[in-house]
């Protein structure tokens, strides 16, 4: 199982749109989705967009990541 994180659109190019989640960049392909924008959020599989989701719910799932990741005890 693996928890899907969601991803932030800071780029695009045609079919290309870079992308953010805790301080990682990287590049994931679009064209399954309609339209993407600056900005917008995004669930990714193998570096290919499957599915847009509203900024609330990427939000409040980053904020619970964030909160989980600071209680985690260091190695």
């Amino acid at each position: 199982m693996c928890l899907a994180t969601p991803l932030k659109v800071i780029k695009l190019n045609k079919n290309k749109a870079a992308v953010a989640a805790e301080g990682v960049e990287k590049e994931v392909d679009v064209s399954l989705l309609g339209s993407v924008r600056v900005g917008d959020y995004l669930y990714a599989s193998r570096d290919l967009a499957i599915r847009k989701i509203a900024r609330q719910e990427a939000e409040k799932i980053l904020k619970l990541v964030e909160d989980w990741n600071e209680r985690k005890p260091p190695k």
